[in-house]
């Protein structure tokens, strides 16, 4: 079994082999959970996650035609990564720190949560067009990737990208902010 390919274990897979299955998941298992937990950094969510996505995988063996294992994998971590984040039930890891710190006295919490959303607010009025747009469905309509491509006329796959890089600009952002807000309160509290 180790020599076959993906495409060929997946062919047995769907004949219901579970040699086949296990062969795939144990290829596949450790490359996906690092993908899942450099952007969790949990790994309880992430082994749930891969669970979620294997189980789908044997469940509807007989439905899916995948000519690309490892890329239907893969998308499927990121896609599940996004719905987690969007439904609030994980933190993206660079979020964490920024919580943690927001969070530490009531009145600084909302002061920060204001300045927060007044942050993403501009950062938004910087991004093109069509990525606010998007990043506005997502996030602030909870719109999913594919009613976005829909409504917008677009592939699924340019949203994708799209709130990527949304994600990535995002925090760089926060990150610039996070350090100057750091230098400011060691200077305060040097003064």
């Amino acid at each position: 079994m180790t020599m076959l390919s993906d495409e060929q274990l997946f062919s047995l897979v769907k004949q219901h082999d579970r040699t086949a299955f296990d062969q795939l998941y144990n290829r596949h298992w450790l490359s996906l959970f690092n993908k899942a937990y450099k952007r969790l950094r949990d790994r309880e969510a992430c082994c749930d996650l891969l669970q979620d996505i294997f189980a789908d995988l044997w469940n509807k063996r007989d439905i899916r035609n995948i000519d690309n294992l490892a890329a239907y994998l893969n998308t499927a971590v990121r896609n599940k990564i996004y719905t987690l984040l969007s439904q609030g039930k994980a933190v993206n890891y660079f979020v964490q720190p920024f919580e943690d710190i927001a969070g530490t006295s009531q009145a600084d919490s909302h002061f920060n949560q204001k300045e927060i959303s007044n942050l993403v607010q501009l950062w938004m009025e910087s991004l093109p067009e069509k990525r606010r747009e998007i990043f506005r469905l997502r996030f602030y309509e909870g719109a999913s990737t594919k009613q976005i491509s829909e409504y917008l006329n677009i592939s699924q796959k340019t949203v994708q990208n799209q709130l990527l890089l949304a994600f990535r600009d995002l925090r760089l952002h926060l990150a610039h902010y996070l350090a100057t807000v750091g230098v400011l309160s060691v200077l305060q509290a040097a003064g």
